[in-house]
């Protein structure tokens, strides 16, 4: 990445580069959107004297955005202060807005590279392997990444699954779904030493990122001396399921008590009703009601659907100043305005964060409570369904063989 020019002074604190790209890029508003299990995307609006940018020179390259702090006095101006954050991602969006006698408007999309797996539509059949073992094997196979590319930090270890079907999704909507049934999340982080975005895969709290304290300060309107706050804070409570059951069958022990049960609630009488669900592709019961029940066993679909039910019981939002604040960060509110639920800590689970040259960095974020029985749980998208007539043929290992052959298990 180059820069051409030195400027003593913009207007436009914020800073974008563009990997080969010789010409000046001045940023004039941007807005962004992040998620928990979701790319983000950053819609960036800069201007150049250069009226002649191409597609060629933007789209699918690597890119950042350093979001620098407000200056507050000329020595300020003169010092070069340490970025609040780094935004590391690939150009997948470019569009020219106008031109005028001085110079070209344009915008950029600015999204991490896992958003490019929803570029890639494929069908296969995985055998003997886990979800982590499948999600890597795309990531390095067929999209060349690489180990400093993505980090798998879990606290349990996943099964391997007899046979594992993609049919008809694209890359990004299968690796979702199938790290979402099994309760995994991933956010994204930037390693500035590299230049480059990490997606990092957790399947608990463990993955919060460190506490963040703000004050609950209303802006004045007229000057916030840089203080990063906090305001604009909501709560919102609703009554959800206290109980889930489920239940599959096994044709290898046809006989075996598939049903299981879950309540993570801990007594909370705020709840209500029990909902049920069938054929979560397990193979083993497990233990009923268990805080930590085996690994993809019935007890364990069934904490993981109760999970999901209590993230929509507590639904917190609020608005601040820190452009520090992406998904998965906890923040606590402090200060005699802030609610309890704020106090004790929110993880945020969405943001949308916008600034301009003539406005501030403001941030809306969505959460749930940090403390809890339960963490986040990404919901997973339906299954794909195959419908209508599916012609097929028996096979068998032997090759030109006269007869089919069932296995041991009556296949």
């Amino acid at each position: 990445m180059t820069d051409t020019g030195i400027t003593f002074f913009s207007h436009s604190h914020h800073r974008l580069k563009v990997t080969d790209n010789t010409s000046p890029l001045d940023v004039l508003s941007f807005k962004g959107a992040e998620a928990l299990s979701a790319p983000f995307s950053w819609k960036i609006i800069f201007t150049s004297t250069d009226k002649h940018i191409s597609r060629k020179a933007m789209l699918m390259k690597t890119a950042s955005l350093t979001l620098q702090p407000s200056p507050q006095s000329l020595a300020d101006l003169l010092r070069k202060a340490k970025p609040l954050r780094v935004v590391q991602g690939v150009v997948t969006g470019f569009d020219t807005l106008g031109v005028s006698a001085d110079e070209a408007r344009y915008a950029i999309t600015l999204q991490p590279r896992l958003a490019l797996l929803a570029r890639a539509r494929q069908n296969a059949i995985w055998q003997d392997a886990s979800v982590p073992q499948i999600v890597e094997s795309i990531l390095r196979d067929r999209h060349g990444m690489r180990g400093q590319d993505f980090v798998f930090s879990l606290s349990r270890d996943y099964p391997k699954r007899e046979q594992v079907m993609q049919f008809d999704e694209d890359d990004l909507r299968f690796v979702s779904r199938l790290l979402a049934e099994v309760g995994i999340w991933f956010r994204f982080t930037t390693d500035t030493r590299l230049n480059i975005d990490v997606v990092e895969f957790y399947d608990g709290p463990q993955g919060y990122e460190t506490v963040m304290t703000l004050p609950a300060v209303p802006p004045s309107g007229l000057h916030d001396s840089g203080v990063e706050s906090v305001w604009a804070m909501e709560s919102r409570f609703r009554v959800v399921e206290k109980t889930v059951s489920t239940r599959d069958y096994n044709y290898r022990d046809a006989t075996a008590d598939m049903n299981a049960q879950a309540d993570v609630t801990g007594g909370d009488d705020t709840t209500y009703g029990e909902a049920y669900h069938w054929a979560d592709n397990y193979l083993q019961a497990g233990e009923a009601y268990s805080a930590t029940p085996a690994t993809e066993s019935g007890a364990f679909y069934a904490r993981l659907r109760h999970e999901r039910y209590l993230n929509g019981q507590t639904r917190l939002s609020a608005k601040s100043s820190c452009a520090s604040l992406m998904p998965g960060v906890v923040v606590r509110a402090s200060g005699s305005n802030a609610a309890e639920v704020f106090r004790s800590g929110v993880v945020i689970t969405s943001i949308v964060c916008r600034a301009a040259r003539d406005s501030s960095m403001e941030t809306v974020f969505q959460g749930i409570p940090a403390e809890g029985r339960y963490g986040y749980r990404p919901e997973p998208a339906p299954r794909p369904v195959m419908a209508g007539t599916l012609p097929a043929r028996v096979t068998s290992t032997t090759t030109n063989d006269t007869y089919g052959h069932i296995d041991r298990d009556g296949r």
